[in-house]
């Protein structure tokens, strides 16, 4: 089997593949950078998960088996990191009862996002959460969860930190898997 895949190695290059996709992969990374630098995180969101859900549609399932029909040991790395950035692919993509709740190829916007079960905040939609944006700090006390962090801030404020820290939570690692798939090409 080995010198089968060694030898298939030789006439199938999967590298092309790769390199081919770098510049859409190269344009999610500074999309997500941008994301990352976010004033306002319930905004950010929607972006974030209209770019991540349109890889989560297309997959990159088909890479990974190019370059796991001709590995015998050199392409390991590099399907690891395929393989971790398809994970954040899906697990930020949609999800007809989680965050983002389209359907495949269905375009992201604010009312199809759901946050909060936090706190015990009610899950709402992002333009329910941005009505609140100016609303007084610490009034409403989080519920069962009084605490300093809910005192100084007011459910808006609560939201867009839950946005911010799921957002941060798949960027800051899918542009480190981008840059090394870079270098690895």
């Amino acid at each position: 089997m080995q010198l089968k895949k060694r030898v298939k190695a030789i006439f199938v290059k999967p590298e092309h593949k790769l390199i081919a996709m770098m510049p859409e992969f190269r344009q999610l990374c500074e999309d997500l950078k941008r994301m990352a630098e976010s004033k306002d995180p319930l905004t950010d969101i929607v972006h974030f998960f209209n770019s991540v859900s349109k890889w989560h549609d297309r997959g990159i399932w088909d890479l990974i088996a190019a370059f796991e029909e001709v590995n015998y040991g050199q392409y390991d790395e590099v399907i690891l990191k395929l393989k971790k950035l398809q994970k954040h692919f899906a697990n930020a993509g949609r999800d007809e009862y989680g965050w983002n709740r389209t359907k495949r190829d269905e375009t992201v916007t604010a009312d199809k996002v759901f946050l909060g079960n936090i706190f015990g905040l009610l899950t709402l939609p992002v333009p329910s959460w941005k009505k609140g944006k100016d609303e007084k700090k610490g009034g409403w006390k989080g519920g069962i969860f009084d605490c300093e962090y809910t005192r100084q801030r007011n459910p808006y404020d609560v939201v867009s930190d839950q946005a911010r820290k799921f957002m941060s939570s798949h960027i800051i690692d899918m542009v480190k898997i981008i840059k090394e798939l870079a270098v690895a090409v």
